[in-house]
């Protein structure tokens, strides 16, 4: 038994990252869904109905129209044109792949979020009013809000173009939440919608961008990326519109989260100082899950730390399935990834203590 033990070992920890990561998607969504009527009915009190719907303040209409814009199917496509043609008189094949997998992407995602819509038949926020809905089988325009087509189409795109080049990653993921948050203050999707499109953009990039004998791989990692943004997106959503609990349950939270993020940090300092690359693997990851774990708690809520929570341990298995393969290729991050780090848990911690519940939908 003992001789299968690796080969057992090297196939269990991938289904372990895959089954976390789908937890935290089920988690979040489960978390998210409590936002749909109550964002609706915000955006539907600071919308005015001219002869078109139009939005009463400034940053939001700028937002609702330069998204749409930014996420209109042909712009997407002709931006990938526009790749592969620079690639074409540059002569630059890195450019040339980005271009070719962006287009596939943007069909993958095309084809999916349209038989997705019809097959659930989710009616638009504006023929919703109770939050009460069935899935069923419509062809019926204004019965196909779910996935957002343009947060699917935006995010695949932008999935390939920051796997290609990661150094423009954080602005092309940033770019296509942009567009996610537009249909929301548009008022043509609810909180869920975008964040499905959201999902299944990441997928369709994830497998665009692999080899077709990868798919399985690349699947499970587009999973666990998506499980990381949509937690953490969720994380922060819900301490900007919800107050601290203050009985038992966060007199049991905060403290932990206290313990953990103190933990992380600690650690994080013997990472630099520790000269085994196997220790300082263990540790660049132990203490990253330990924070994010920490700052969750920190909420004070079942469902944040929930998410979270899974979402650290698809890390922790990913990271010990490649440690063990010999595939882990990380030497250590960088000053500037390391400031990004030590800045975003400032940044949460002054969020947890004074910006608690400043988002009122109710």
């Amino acid at each position: 038994m003992g001789a299968f033990s690796p080969l057992f070992l090297e196939k269990i920890w991938p289904l372990a990252a895959f089954g976390c990561s789908c937890a935290a998607l089920a988690i979040s969504f489960l978390g998210w869904a409590q936002f749909d009527l109550p964002v609706t009915k915000y955006v539907r009190s600071v919308t005015v109905h001219l002869p078109w719907d139009q939005l009463t303040t400034p940053w939001m209409a700028f937002t609702s129209n330069t998204g749409d814009w930014i996420g209109q199917g042909w712009r997407l496509a002709s931006l990938s044109i526009l790749l592969l043609a620079i690639a074409w008189v540059m002569e630059k094949p890195a450019i040339k792949v980005a271009a070719v997998q962006s287009l596939i992407a943007h069909g993958i995602a095309a084809v999916l979020a349209n038989v997705l819509k019809h097959l659930i038949g989710r009616p638009r926020p504006k023929f919703v009013h109770s939050g009460d809905w069935q899935i069923a089988i419509s062809w019926v325009s204004g019965l196909d809000s779910f996935p957002s087509g343009h947060s699917t189409a935006s995010f695949a795109v932008a999935t390939v173009l920051a796997k290609r080049f990661p150094l423009w990653g954080p602005l092309c993921i940033s770019v296509a939440a942009f567009v996610a948050l537009s249909r929301v203050l548009r008022g043509s999707h609810f909180p869920t919608d975008v964040v499905g499109g959201a999902v299944v953009g990441i997928l369709s990039g994830s497998l665009a961008a692999a080899p077709l004998k990868a798919w399985r791989a690349a699947l499970q990692e587009g999973c666990r990326h998506a499980a990381i943004g949509v937690a953490t997106v969720f994380a922060v959503f819900w301490t900007l519109s919800n107050k601290m609990d203050d009985g038992f349950v966060g007199m049991l939270f905060v403290p932990l989260g206290v313990v953990a993020v103190a933990g992380g940090v600690w650690l994080r300092r013997t990472y630099w100082v520790s000269q085994e690359r196997a220790a300082r693997s263990w540790q660049s990851m132990t203490s990253v899950c330990l924070i994010g774990y920490g700052l969750a708690a920190m909420t004070t809520s079942l469902l944040v730390l929930s998410s979270v929570g899974f979402a650290c341990l698809a890390v922790s298995f990913d990271r010990i399935e490649k440690v063990q393969g010999g595939h882990d290729k990380s030497s250590g991050w960088s000053v500037v990834q390391e400031s990004a780090l030590l800045g975003g848990v400032v940044l949460a911690i002054l969020m947890c203590i004074d910006a608690r519940g400043v988002l009122r939908f109710q």
